[in-house]
């Protein structure tokens, strides 16, 4: 082979490219020409210089690093999801509530001509709350048939920046010179109190 051919295919013979036979004579003219054997000494030491050096200690570096950084990620994660859940817990235990029984309330209610009041004491020594809602009922032609007033006592834990109390009074005015029913309805965990314009019906 000519030089200008085995100078072409140097190239691609060092990335191990070219043919078995295209490698015997590259191989064998190299091995009667000076000037060829020193393109492919350049060619294979300039390969050499581009090819970054990472040795065994770098290599377990960059592992580690990738290691920590996985697990500082990991650590991250999990303690927003535990700032999250205790957050909802303390939400859920100082602000929203959680049902009360009967059996742990005191209850005392008394009706007048004009009014029903209802008072209740928590006796657990939680804080007293209640959530409620009044609506009127109405017939099919959007008539006021009825009022409806309900009310559901929460229990809260007791928070010692914030003394709600453990007792509630909750009422309703009682109108005799209308012609619909008014409910008073008290919604506890075990079960339900309805007062019917102030009378206690179940």
């Amino acid at each position: 082979m000519k030089c200008e051919i085995i100078q072409d295919l140097l190239p691609s013979y060092i990335e191990k490219l070219t043919s078995l036979h295209s490698n015997e004579e590259i191989e064998k003219h190299l091995q009667t020409c000076e000037s060829c054997l020193q393109s492919y000494n350049e060619m294979t030491t300039t390969a050499n210089l581009n090819v970054p050096i990472v040795d065994e200690e770098e290599v377990n570096k960059l592992n580690y690093f990738k290691k920590v950084k996985t697990k500082n990620i990991k650590t991250l994660v999990f303690s927003i999801l535990t700032v999250i859940i205790l957050a909802a817990a303390l939400i859920g235990l100082f602000v929203i509530g959680f049902p009360v029984s009967s059996k742990d309330v005191s209850i005392d209610y008394q009706k007048t001509k004009t009014r029903l009041e209802v008072h209740l004491t928590l006796e657990n020594g939680k804080d007293l709350v209640f959530s409620g809602k009044t609506k009127f009922i109405r017939d099919e032609n959007n008539n006021v048939i009825g009022s409806e007033t309900r009310y559901t006592p929460r229990g809260l834990i007791h928070n010692p920046f914030d003394n709600v109390g453990k007792k509630v009074m909750l009422g309703t005015e009682i109108h005799a010179d209308l012609d619909y029913p008014n409910k008073f309805i008290l919604e506890f965990k075990d079960k339900t109190m309805t007062f019917i314009n102030g009378v206690l019906v179940e």
